[in-house]
Order: C-alpha cells, then sequence, then structure tokens
C-alpha cells in the first residue's frame, strides 16, 4: 500500500449514512482500488486488519470500524468475513457494554451486520450471537426509524436465505431464523417505505428489507392490494436525480417488481423427474414447495400494467446499470407472458423499453439506432421483445422513432445461441418474431435477416427439435419471397446452393404437417423467381420430391404448392431443357393422376394440374 496513513485518511471518509453523499462515494472507489491492486499481500490484509482491531479498543471510534467493515463487505466478501469472523470477541465488549444507547453507533453496528449476511458464514454468525440486539432494535419505539429498518431487513435476511450445512462432528446446530415473522415484518417496512420517502437513509434501508421479504408469496400478494406503496416504487423509478434515487435504490425497487411478476421457470424433462423423486422422498413431511399458480402472478402482473409501469420503467431504463437493465428485461419478460397483456404493454410503449436496455449507451433513433450496433446478452428482454412480436403486428408494434430492423440483431443473438438462460421456448419465439418481421413490406428487414443470420437459420432446419425445426422452415418460407433469401437456393455461383434444395425437399417429406407445409411454399415461392425454372428442372431430387407430394400427399394446401411449383417449372425453364420430358420420364403424369384422383374439389389446384399435363404432352406449348 502507499502507507498506513494513506489509507487511514481513505477509510475515515467512510463514515457516511448518506448513500448520495461523494466524499463517501470517493473513499470506496480508493478503497477498492487499493484492496483491487493489493488484496493478495498478506501485508495488505494484515494492515487493514490491525487498523480495524485498534478502532475497536475505543469506544470513541466503533463508528468507524463498523462504517469500514460495512464498505469492505461490499467491495471483497472475502476479507470482511475473515476480518469480521477474527473480531467477534471484541464486538462482544461492544455489546456487553453501554454503547447500544448511542444510536449512531448501534446504526453503523446493524449496518455491519446487514451487509455480513452476504457471506453464509457471517450469516450464521449473526444469527446465533447478535440476534438480541436486533430482535431490541426492531422493538424499540424510543430509537431511529433507520435504525428499526436496519434491523428488520436482517432479520427478513436470515429468514428469507438459505443456511449451511451442520459442521460434521460439532455439537451446535447452526440457527434457522426460527421465530422471524416475515410478514409482519414486511409490513414493518412496507410502512416506513411509504411514510420516510424523503428520508434517503431510512428510505434505503426498508426498502432493501421489503426488498428480501418480496420473495415470500404473502408478501407478494400484500404488496400486490397496497396501490399506495407500489405508487411510491413506481415514482421512485420516475426520479431522475441521482441523489433522490441511487442506484441502488433503483435495483432494488426493479428487484421487487421483478419478485412481484416471475412465472416459476419451465421444468426441463429431467427437473420435473428431480421434482417428482423429491416429493417422494418428503412423503409425510411438511412441505416447503412455495410454487405460485400462474393465474395469481398474471393477477399482480394485470395491476402493474392498470398503474402504468411501462410508463415508470422508460424512465429508468436508459440510465439504469447493467443489473437494473436487465432486472428491467426480467419484469418485461413476465409481464409479457399472458398473450392479453401484449397489446397493452406495446400501447404504454414496452418496445421502446426494451429497445432502450438492449442499447443502454444511447436513446434509440431511426439515426443512432442501427442493426450493425451490438446489443447486451440481456436475453430476457430479447425474449419479450419476442413474445411482443408474435402477439402483434410488427407493422404496429414499432412507433416513426424505430425501424423494425433493429429488432432483427437481438432476435438473431437467441436462435442457435447455445447459452444456458436461452430456452427451447426462447428459441422458438425468437424464430416466430423474426418470421412476422420478414412477412412486413418494410424495406430491408428480410435481407438483414438473411445477411447476419442465415447460417443460423439453415443450421435449425435440421434441428432436433420438431418444433425448432418447423420454426425454421417456416422463417426461410418468407425469405425466399425476397432476392437476398431466394439467391440462396437458386445462385449457381454458390456451391451450396444444390445442398440447400435438397434439405428443403427433404423437408417436404417431415412427419410433421406444418413443417411440410412450410417447406412445400418455400419451394412455390422459389419457383415464381426467373432463375427457378431452369434451376429445379436440371435438379432431379427437386422434381422427384415435388411429383413425390403430388402423388401421396393428402393435405389439400400442400398439393396446391405442389402444383404450383410443377407448373411455374413448366413454364418458366429453357425449352432447350426439355424440361417437358424430364418430369415425364420421372412418372409425372401419374403423379398429375393420382392427385386428381385423390385431391380435393379445389377448381385451382385442378386447373393447375390439367395445364401442367397439357405441357407435358405437348412439350411445344411450353415455347410459347
Amino acid at each position: 500500500m502507499s502507507g498506513t496513513q494513506d489509507l487511514r485518511d481513505i477509510l475515515s471518509s467512510l463514515k457516511s449514512h448518506d448513500p448520495t453523499s461523494q466524499s463517501k462515494a470517493q473513499a470506496v472507489l480508493q478503497f477498492a482500488s487499493l484492496l483491487q491492486n493489493e488484496a493478495s499481500s498478506d501485508a495488505a490484509r494484515r494492515e487493514l486488519e490491525v487498523y480495524l482491531h485498534d478502532l475497536l479498543k475505543s469506544k470513541s471510534t466503533y463508528a468507524l470500524a463498523f462504517a469500514i467493515m460495512t464498505s469492505l463487505f461490499h467491495i471483497n466478501v472475502g476479507i470482511a468475513s475473515e476480518i469480521f469472523m477474527s473480531s467477534s470477541r471484541q464486538v462482544n465488549e461492544f455489546m456487553s457494554g453501554d454503547m447500544l444507547g448511542d444510536i449512531d453507533v448501534t446504526e453503523w453496528f446493524l449496518e455491519m451486520l446487514s451487509a455480513a449476511c452476504a457471506d453464509k458464514l457471517c450469516r450464521a454468525e449473526v444469527d446465533s450471537k447478535y440476534r438480541v440486539v436486533i430482535d431490541r432494535a426492531v422493538k424499540n419505539n424510543h430509537g431511529s426509524q433507520s435504525s428499526k429498518a436496519l434491523a428488520a431487513s436482517i432479520l427478513v435476511k436470515l429468514a428469507a436465505t438459505p443456511k449451511p450445512p451442520p459442521v460434521q462432528g460439532s455439537a451446535t446446530t447452526v440457527p434457522d431464523g426460527a421465530g422471524v415473522d416475515v410478514d409482519a415484518l414486511a409490513a414493518m417496512l412496507r410502512a416506513i417505505v411509504v411514510d420516510k420517502r424523503d428520508d434517503s437513509a431510512t428510505f434505503a434501508n426498508a426498502l432493501e428489507g421489503l426488498t428480501y421479504s418480496s420473495l415470500n408469496v404473502s408478501v407478494k400478494e400484500m404488496l400486490a392490494r397496497d396501490k399506495d406503496c407500489l405508487k411510491v416504487l413506481l415514482d421512485v423509478l420516475k426520479e431522475r436525480v441521482p441523489s433522490i434515487a441511487p442506484p441502488s435504490v433503483i435495483y432494488g425497487v426493479l428487484t421487487i417488481l421483478s419478485n412481484l411478476t416471475a412465472y416459476p421457470a419451465l421444468q426441463t424433462k429431467e427437473g420435473t423427474q428431480i421434482k417428482k423423486l423429491r416429493s417422494y422422498a418428503n412423503a409425510g413431511k411438511e412441505s416447503n414447495d412455495t410454487e405460485e399458480k400462474p393465474e395469481a402472478i398474471t393477477r399482480r402482473c394485470k395491476v402493474l400494467l392498470d398503474m402504468n409501469v411501462i410508463s415508470s420503467l422508460a424512465l429508468c431504463a436508459p440510465s439504469a446499470t447493467i443489473n437494473g437493465q436487465i432486472g428491467i428485461g426480467a419484469i418485461l419478460k413476465a409481464l409479457a407472458t399472458e398473450k392479453k397483456h401484449r397489446a397493452l404493454i406495446v400501447q404504454q410503449g414496452g418496445i421502446s423499453v426494451i429497445l432502450a436496455v438492449l442499447q443502454p449507451k444511447a436513446p434509440p433513433t431511426s439515426s443512432t439506432f442501427t442493426v450493425n450496433t451490438p446489443s447486451t446478452t440481456n436475453t430476457a428482454a430479447i425474449s419479450a421483445l419476442s413474445k411482443l412480436l408474435i402477439s402483434v403486428n410488427p407493422s404496429h408494434a414499432f412507433s416513426s422513432r424505430h425501424s423494425p430492423a433493429v429488432a432483427v440483431r437481438p432476435l438473431l443473438s437467441q436462435i442457435d445461441a447455445n447459452l444456458e438462460e436461452v430456452t427451447l421456448l426462447d428459441e422458438f419465439e425468437s424464430l416466430l418474431a423474426l418470421t412476422n418481421l420478414a412477412s412486413m413490406d418494410a424495406k430491408g428487414i428480410s435481407e438483414n435477416i438473411v445477411s447476419q443470420g442465415w447460417s443460423k437459420i439453415e443450421n435449425l432446419m435440421l434441428a432436433d427439435n420438431p418444433i425448432i425445426q418447423r420454426a425454421a422452415t417456416e422463417l426461410v418460407c418468407n425469405l425466399v419471397a425476397t432476392a437476398a433469401g431466394a439467391a440462396k437456393y437458386l445462385d449457381r455461383d454458390d456451391k451450396a446452393y444444390k445442398n440447400r434444395l435438397r434439405v428443403l425437399v427433404a423437408l417436404m417429406d417431415a412427419e410433421d404437417l406444418k413443417t411440410r407445409s412450410a417447406a412445400s411454399g418455400a419451394l412455390a415461392i422459389l419457383s415464381e423467381w426467373g432463375p427457378a425454372g431452369d434451376v429445379l428442372a436440371q435438379d432431379e431430387r427437386s422434381l422427384k420430391g415435388i411429383l413425390r407430394v403430388l402423388a401421396e400427399e393428402e393435405d389439400g394446401g400442400i398439393l396446391l404448392r405442389g402444383a404450383v411449383s410443377l407448373n411455374n417449372i413448366l413454364c418458366g425453364a429453357n425449352p432447350e431443357l426439355d424440361a417437358a420430358h424430364e418430369i415425364a420420364k420421372l412418372g409425372g403424369l401419374d403423379a398429375i393422376k393420382k392427385a386428381l384422383d385423390r385431391g380435393p374439389a379445389d377448381p385451382q389446384l385442378a386447373d393447375l394440374l390439367r395445364d401442367s399435363t397439357a405441357r407435358i404432352k405437348s412439350p411445344r406449348q411450353n415455347e410459347t
């Protein structure tokens, strides 16, 4: 370090309860820098520990010692937990003295205990050795509201977080936070949050406890019914002055909203089996399963939407921290889970909020927000975007300030992503959203999808999961309506074009009806393009695939697509290629007859098949 005196000068500035204090913020940064540069040095750690033990020897410096420990827990939990555990005797001496009557010292002591709850061993230490002080502070009607809020927050943390298992061979057991009435504490903290909005330190302490307590189902329901409290929380998000609503407070509010709206994670097959095994193992025991019914969560989401939560998120999104933006993404994803809510979310400006958290460095405008700008990995926000674009017409979802093209890059990042947090449902919904975007008339969208994501999309056409395969094929069906998409199959300078055609033809024989429909639709659209007649006429596999559809397919829509493809080839191929002869040689007339005998009474289908029959029998007609 730069010297003992330098360290002590920095640490002396940490004694401030005001979370917006500039001098304290500067001191924390300097303290963190020192630890980051020299945390591996035993000498640095010893110097810090000796200084803290010296401070704990004098009543006049207790508060500074506790303030330093509080900041240390926020900077380096490992070092802080070691010093906290080694200082247990001196802290006990503080408790046995008369210093608990000093409100400022007591508050710093509670601040330290609250921060110590971040470490599981320290949390057990707090629960076993300092519970009496904490309980006394909660019940003390003559102390400060800030101390009361801190003490209540600590008790909620002790009750809400899992305890470490007992050490084997130990005679003592780890306390379990028994006797903590989280509902009562949450009601107390709620009252402080509503009444003490103008007292930043007290408000922040109460909010932290309320954040932890909002993990409880009963507290979630209490908050959802409390419009006054919800209004205070939403107003905090609208506050643009950092000194009034610092990032830690904003994050606390976002966490509460996330807890209120979060749906249970979708279970994999393996997860479902593990859950069943646990239920068998716990047969006859009291169940700890607190999983909520989706209907209850949906009701809470509707309460927030009715209070226009989107406008509050919109105001805090651009300046939120990265963790805050991820929290906003989680909230929006949860709100958009219910299909009935999606149109309302879009009406309230939900798309703009999503774009803001995906591009936090600059406000998204038509000139600065481009698909070439990489987005953050806010997978929840992208999932919310997918859900909205599935249910709401993309042409209505984007305001005049945003081009729909800005959605392409983030949606593509969700497909074939190999990210643990991206589920098959996320991938499927992103494909559906891209398909809807590709169906728009807006210039450049399909071209951007092809240029930025083609390799991913064609990989998913071969996916093991039939639903993913279907969605990828449906997307391709829309993309080949554009020159960029059609070129992937018809540009003979592209060495992969034949392989792509073979995959498409193979999917016309897929077990899934919708996949067959999309693949046959894509080929029918391709056959409309100028070069298609020659390309397909010279590809025997494509011809066989079309004829197989005519001979065997039972679905009328797919039959029609096959008939369109065949007729377009006969009409569009260069006469020198003699496409009619090739098709006849492959059994074309027999396939058409089977289609006519088996097909529905569709005049359009019948006309196409008869026209194709005539062209095969009289090839010269193709020259006219």
